[in-house]
């Protein structure tokens, strides 16, 4: 286990989340580093140089120096999952729009970026609806989309290539155009309660629905009336995606007979998508009204404890064909709950559950002051279970706006070193690790009908993937693509990136080699308030090696001096990576007392004993 820590600027306070018991050889190494490093900043350098020599032989005679036991951990645990919006990734067939195939043509561009798996957004055949998480058949591949045929060769070469495939899940609810919604209508068995359907109440002679519960959509009925069944069905998202209801055996049977489908065709796990909202109350009570105005959610239409449970018999499933042949197949469970119900997803030692949910942390975070960094953080980590691994998201083919834009360019190198420095598994959205901005869209261009009239338009984070600088930024040779491709892809691009002597993609390249070393993997995590806008943290296996990570989050220049949060940290420091507008370079030696950071400038530095010996 780790050990986590969240420590405020100028207090001595120490949050303690986990903690493990020290053995006797650290506890050793602490008193040899203590006493090595008691003075150290009040010497001259080559001072503490020599007094460091001189415990040297004192630490091999130990053996204790960075010995800390390797911990095994899964391909999901040591990886980073990459999402692909199949629609914006690669066109192949020149018709504006991504398919399986243009996935397949760039699967040498996903093992560049060392990626360990894909997260691969709808497939299915859908009328488009919400783009793709309405859908009609559950095991088609859409046409624009492919073939079957496209699919298992995708399989078949992210496999040969090292990278895992793992398949998007909508169980919460179907097309309207579903086979089975069509006959449940007719209440046509076994169909007729596959959907949530409920009468009608009449007041002063007038119809009504059920109750007050509303949608996600804002202001909207979560029911909706069919003249031709003579009743309301529920709907939490689009009234074209009625919710299936998960009450029914047969239902959850369906599903998980679809989980069967996709494993026996080899891909090896699942996101699940709104799995807090599979079911709603039994009783279908009025919700009260929160602040006078709106129905309460949270006990009502999502949260529902058997949503939770719901999740350990997918599991269940997964863990057996682990059995088969020891090969894990993952389950990533969707969340926007609040961290202590999110983490109920994990299940516990006895009915496992998710093998993590996606940690929405960082998608709250803005320009906000490095305490604000440090609350949101500790609040995940603190929730979760001991013994459960995490996971850390900046942005998705849902989130708007892009972290680039939420951010700013000159940020985003930080952000990313967060993301994939803390302990836990990235899962990075395409196009993140080049900078890709969101775009101005159109009224006429927008495709969400429902979400264009509240504003919150999805599409601006989901246009053509910028693969080079010629027409179309090379994602198609169609001149009109299904959205329009941003204007700044002529210089934000893989080619141009792979081919700066600096550049965000790089920066994001040498993040992910960095993160393959154990303190990274197993480390234990610390947490500074540096200054006001100023967050760091560290990452460590032992007394010896250090990694800090330090980003201004502010609009000045700042002084830091990391001495006076850690005491066990070596006079001078090496910069292993520095963002694109820092001062420093990658390999200048920087004295702890005093670094200067940039506007939005971000750095990892390693405090290493044995750096120091051979400086």
């Amino acid at each position: 286990m780790s050990t986590v820590l969240g420590i405020e600027a100028g207090n001595g306070d120490i949050i303690y989340l986990h903690s493990e018991q020290k053995s006797s050889n650290a506890l050793k190494s602490n008193n040899i580093l203590t006493r090595a490093l008691k003075d150290q900043h009040n010497l001259a350098y080559e001072d503490t140089e020599d007094k460091i020599k001189c415990i040297s032989n004192e630490l091999d005679e130990y053996q204790i120096f960075i010995k800390k036991n390797k911990t095994k951990l899964d391909w999901w645990q040591t990886g980073v999952i990459y999402e692909i919006y199949c629609r914006s990734f690669k066109d192949s067939t020149g018709t504006g729009v991504g398919d399986i195939r243009g996935i397949i043509e760039k699967i040498p561009y996903l093992k560049y970026l060392g990626i360990s798996a894909i997260w691969l957004t709808p497939i299915y055949p859908s009328p488009g609806v919400d783009l793709g998480y309405d859908i009609n058949d559950y095991r088609g591949i859409d046409e624009e989309m492919g073939t079957m045929e496209d699919f298992e060769e995708l399989i078949k070469q992210l496999h040969e290539s090292g990278i895992k495939i793992i398949l998007d899940i909508v169980p919460n609810h179907t097309s309207e155009k579903h086979e089975w919604f069509l006959k449940s209508i007719q209440k046509i068995e076994p169909y007729t309660d596959y959907y949530i359907w409920k009468d009608a109440k009449y007041v002063n002679g007038t119809r009504q629905p059920p109750n007050n519960w509303l949608s996600l959509r804002p202001g909207i009925s979560i029911w909706e009336w069919n003249e031709a069944r003579q009743q309301y069905y529920l709907h939490q998202f689009h009234q074209e995606q009625p919710d299936l209801n998960f009450w029914n055996p047969l239902v959850r049977k369906e599903i998980k007979d679809l989980l069967v489908y996709w494993l026996d065709k080899g891909v090896d796990g699942f996101r699940m998508d709104a799995i807090q909202h599979l079911y709603e109350r039994q009783d279908y009570s009025d919700a009260p009204l929160l602040e006078g105005k709106y129905p309460q959610k949270i006990g009502y239409i999502y949260a529902i404890e058997e949503s939770f449970y719901e999740v350990n018999d997918w599991r269940a499933l997964l863990d057996d064909y682990k059995k088969k042949d020891g090969q894990t197949r993952i389950m990533i469970i969707e969340s926007y709950l609040p961290p202590s119900l999110t983490a109920k997803f994990y299940g516990n030692a006895t009915n496992l559950g998710a093998h993590f949910p996606l940690n929405m942390c960082l998608v709250d975070v803005y320009h906000n002051p490095a305490k604000y960094y440090v609350e949101k953080i500790t609040e995940w980590m603190s929730n979760v279970p001991s013994g459960a691994w995490s996971s850390w998201t900046i942005g998705n083919h849902d989130i708007n706006p892009r972290p680039a834009s939420r951010f700013g360019l000159e940020m985003i190198d930080g952000i990313h070193m967060i993301q994939l420095l803390l302990p836990g598994t990235p899962i990075v959205y395409m196009g993140d690790e080049l900078g890709m901005t969101d775009i101005f869209l159109r009224h006429d261009q927008i495709i969400d009908k429902e979400l264009k009239k509240t504003g919150h338009v999805r599409e601006k984070s989901r246009t053509p993937f910028q693969w080079d600088s010629s027409p179309q930024a090379g994602f198609s040779n169609k001149t009109k693509t299904w959205l329009p491709v941003n204007p700044n892809y002529v210089t934000v691009n893989v080619e141009f990136e792979r081919n700066a002597r600096r550049s965000h993609l790089k920066i994001f390249e040498d993040i992910m080699n960095l993160r393959q070393l154990e303190e990274f993997r197993t480390g234990d995590l610390e947490m500074y308030e540096i200054s006001e806008y100023v967050f760091a943290f560290s990452r460590s296996n032992s007394f010896f090696k250090t990694y800090f990570i330090v980003i201004n989050l502010g609009s000045e220049m700042e002084n830091i001096n990391l001495t006076k949060f850690k005491t066990m940290i070596f006079p001078k420091l090496t910069v292993k990576i520095s963002s694109l507008f820092a001062e420093q370079n990658n390999g200048d030696v920087v004295s702890a007392k005093s670094i200067t950071l940039r506007p939005s400038a971000a750095l990892v530095l390693e405090s290493s004993f044995r750096h120091i010996i051979d400086y």
